[in-house]
């Protein structure tokens, strides 16, 4: 079921969320990080719960004047190439406020499951930034897609 967190969330739900981001990202967010985010008026915090109450996946993304930019995206391995990753980014992309022209995000070099991913979902490589990430140090790839036209 795809969910997404807001004020009515429950606490432990954010904790879910971190604990699932932690298996895939060596430096998840941690719960509050995921409150604050979900909370503030640009935040979106998506997240698809199996039936059992796990977190399978997860999104977060903020807006700003114009544009979206992918903060997390997260899998946990099981779940992996079961199309969930593309659900959240469809999702995002029915709520974006509707002058969104332009998404972003950034991944690592070596994610090359992750950028094959965003380019079918129809982000172009446009930079990269040197050094972006640590643990291990990492070059990022900035992706953008133009946003779809939405009713």
């Amino acid at each position: 079921m795809m969910l997404r967190a807001d004020k009515n969330t429950s606490p432990d739900i954010y904790t879910k969320l971190s604990e699932t981001e932690k298996i895939c990202i060596s430096d998840g967010w941690s719960a509050e990080s995921f409150k604050s985010e979900a909370l503030k008026d640009n935040g979106i915090v998506l997240y698809i719960q199996e039936e059992s109450g796990e977190i399978s996946a997860l999104l977060t993304a903020y807006t700003a004047t114009g544009e979206a930019d992918i903060t997390n995206v997260a899998v946990i391995p099981e779940y992996r190439r079961k199309g969930y990753a593309t659900a959240l980014i469809s999702e995002l992309e029915k709520i974006i406020p509707d002058d969104t022209e332009d998404i972003f995000l950034e991944v690592r070099e070596s994610n090359t499951n992750a950028i094959s991913l965003y380019i079918k979902s129809g982000f172009e490589k446009i930079s990269v930034r040197k050094r972006f990430y640590s643990n291990p140090q990492e070059n990022a790839i900035i992706m953008k897609k133009k946003a779809g036209i939405r009713k």
